[in-house]
């Protein structure tokens, strides 16, 4: 087998595996309802932020929209922030240590920390414009993947994108389950769930976004991994209904969280405060 083969392999592997973290719907609708849910100085900041940001995908888009701009650039001109949209742990780990797991200051947490800098900072120049505009699209996106429990995985299985599953007699690999395969079979699109979700009722009891990993990481080890009968879930292991209606609260809490935290966030730098959440990451 040539090295040519082996790393082509890897990259399809890879592309495969990490294509559209939770889907399009999924970053959709917790950009959308976070933006639901701003007061007006917010509203103004990101509407104002998303003009600037024209220029980094084809024109004006909706905040929605903004946030799968990550999931496009993480291959092309923005690959240093491949990383930073998931964390993993090792697999007997009960909590993320930061110092552990992103020793090389390349995962979620510094992608958060990065675009929460340039969002609390004022802008002057073109440039430092552009970098805020680019700092908002980067938030939404990785506080969606942040919530969503395998982004937050196994060391060993990469997230279970090595783990194959069969889910309504298709092969997939657990973490395309939870990006998106679960949300599909649940009917759960964007816009037609927005007001679904607006309604369902969930609010943060966790200050610090520290509390917020270790939730992922907790629901990883007792839902995402582990099938309806609490067994650990293998390759070759074939998942259904039971599995789904399972974890049905579980995404929807999620997706909801999310944007409660999102919109939090924003409202908290629009209003000139520094994010109860900011993070300080070093070595």
């Amino acid at each position: 087998m040539s090295v040519r083969f082996v790393f082509s392999s890897l990259f399809l592997l890879l592309v495969s595996f990490n294509a559209q973290a939770w889907g399009w719907d999924g970053h959709r609708l917790v950009c959308a309802m976070a933006q639901a849910k701003l007061t007006p100085e917010a509203r103004i900041m990101v509407d104002t932020l998303l003009v600037e940001g024209e220029a980094l995908k084809g024109g004006q888009v909706s905040f929605a929209e903004s946030c799968l701009w990550p999931d496009d650039v993480k291959y092309s001109n923005h690959k240093g922030t491949y990383e930073q949209h998931f964390i993993n742990v090792p697999d007997e780990a009960l909590t993320v240590d930061l110092l552990r797991d992103c020793a090389a200051l390349n995962c979620i947490a510094t992608g958060i920390q990065k675009a929460l800098t340039y969002l609390s900072r004022p802008a002057g120049s073109g440039r430092e414009k552009a970098r805020r505009a680019a700092a908002l699209r980067f938030l939404g996106h990785f506080i969606g993947d942040l919530h969503q429990p395998l982004h937050i995985g196994n060391a060993s299985d990469w997230g279970g994108n090595k783990i194959t599953v069969l889910w309504q007699g298709k092969e997939t690999n657990l973490h395309a389950l939870w990006d998106y395969g679960m949300l599909e079979s649940m009917g759960i699109k964007y816009p037609d769930s927005l007001d679904f979700l607006l309604s369902v009722e969930k609010t943060s009891e966790h200050k610090h976004i520290i509390d917020w990993f270790n939730e992922s990481l907790s629901l990883g080890r007792t839902n995402a991994y582990s099938n309806a009968q609490g067994n650990i879930i293998a390759s070759g292991d074939s998942l259904g209904s039971d599995y789904l209606e399972r974890n049905k609260p579980v995404l929807i809490a999620r997706l909801v969280l999310a944007s409660e935290r999102l919109a939090t966030i924003l409202n908290e730098i629009a209003a000139g405060e520094q994010p109860r959440v900011f993070l300080l990451i070093s070595p």
